[in-house]
């Protein structure tokens, strides 16, 4: 078996890794694998050997003898926490101080829970039974429309086999909101969710308004998935780059005939960015934040309607998380590619995602999907910190397979 080691998420190696997301300290995480599940940080950056100051190696050789039992009897004497942490069980752990003082602004009062003592913590375990902590009673949940894969009564029972007193109940956002990323991180701010499920990383806005409730908010991946593009089954075209994806999105491109196709009007769809993190990414990554053409417009409903109207209008374009457009018969999946000179990558083999190279990055647009919790030593924080546990075990990273996704421990 390999041997775990601990990320916190800040580099003891002093250098900067562009790929770290999310990017600052989190809870110390034990991982087994190259990379750090939480952050995408590798192994190396935890190594602080290579960041020892200049004195200490000409020191090593006139002293090796001194050094080496200085080390011994540092592993061998009791190590004091660091100021603000615990040791419990030998491990020191991080103790979050929570001030219970409403805040006079809100609206919204969350209903006080029970305290949950020591801090729960995330960690890798076999089964889904072995997972422990897993409170009891109804636990409310919702957010992004990408983790309805995860949500099919089949893996519900799964969960609820192992664990028959956890209540998973799906909870749709109040009247007028729509269920996404941003309606589910807001009501799991507002108290209206133990934890949240979301397509997109936390907004830094929404870290702040969890701060002013007195607690924290806490992102952590537990699989990938990659958007893939969609059009009429009549529609014939190899596929199209990312740029061309973005001039048809913002209004530069509108005939098909513009990118090697047949002289067919180009009717672009997409959900509301403001309600779901799927369209919202692909405005931020793909767009460069640049605003939807008119031609967008009005935005669809959700997945499904949007799915239905590329079926029936022969110049249609849509897009949405790959499990839930491999599947369909009446659309086509639309291979894509990061540039010009690059080839065709296919989000869909078959009927299948194609989840080797969503894996491997080859595929241009893929990113992670996150389980939101709080970090407020309450049932909330239990509830949360129990299906993320149960998410990355073993057999939950199964599920997660089964269900069109990457795995993150892939």
């Amino acid at each position: 078996m390999a041997r775990s080691w601990k990320c916190d998420g800040e580099p003891k190696n002093g250098k900067t890794y562009s790929n770290q997301n999310p990017t600052g300290k989190h809870e110390p995480y034990e991982n087994y694998g190259s990379s750090c599940v939480i952050c995408g940080l590798p192994k190396e950056a935890m190594d602080n050997s290579r960041q020892l100051p200049k004195w200490v190696k000409p020191a090593a050789i006139a002293g090796g003898t001194i050094l080496t039992a200085l080390v011994a009897a540092s592993i061998f004497m009791p190590q004091p926490c660091p100021t603000g942490q615990q040791k419990i069980n030998g491990v020191c752990l991080k103790l979050t101080s929570v001030d219970k003082t409403p805040n006079p602004t809100s609206s919204v009062t969350p209903t006080p829970t029970p305290p949950v003592s020591p801090a729960t913590t995330v960690n890798l375990y076999r089964t889904l039974a072995e997972v422990p902590n897993v409170p009891k009673g109804i636990i409310r949940y919702g957010g992004s429309t990408s983790f309805a894969p995860l949500r099919t009564p089949a893996i519900v029972a799964l969960i609820v086999q192992a664990h028959p007193e956890f209540e998973l109940t799906y909870t749709e956002p109040p009247p007028g909101a729509k269920a996404g990323s941003g309606s589910g991180i807001k009501m799991l701010i507002e108290g209206e969710l133990n934890f949240s499920q979301s397509s997109r990383s936390v907004k830094d806005e929404e870290y702040e308004r969890a701060k002013t409730r007195n607690f924290k908010l806490e992102q952590i991946p537990v699989a990938i998935d990659g958007i893939a593009f969609y059009v009429h089954r009549d529609l014939a075209i190899p596929g199209l780059t990312v740029s061309q994806i973005k001039d048809i999105y913002t209004g530069t491109i509108t005939n098909w005939k513009q990118v090697g196709g047949a002289d067919i009007e180009i009717t672009p769809l997409s959900r509301d960015p403001d309600d779901g993190g799927t369209p919202e990414y692909f405005q931020e990554k793909v767009l460069a934040k640049e605003s939807f053409a008119s031609a967008v417009k009005p935005y669809a409903i959700d997945t499904t309607t949007a799915i239905r109207k590329v079926a029936k209008t022969p110049g249609g374009i849509g897009y949405a998380t790959a499990s839930e457009v491999c599947n369909q018969s009446s659309i086509k999946p639309l291979p894509i590619a990061k540039e010009a000179n690059k080839g065709f990558v296919p989000a869909c083999i078959e009927k299948l995602v194609n989840k080797t190279d969503f894996a491997k990055d080859i595929y241009p647009l893929t990113r992670r999907l996150f389980v939101v919790i709080k970090r407020d030593r309450t049932l909330d924080e239990q509830a949360g910190v129990a299906y993320l546990n149960l998410l990355l075990s073993d057999e939950g990273q199964k599920l997660v397979d089964q269900a069109g996704l990457v795995p993150i421990r892939n």
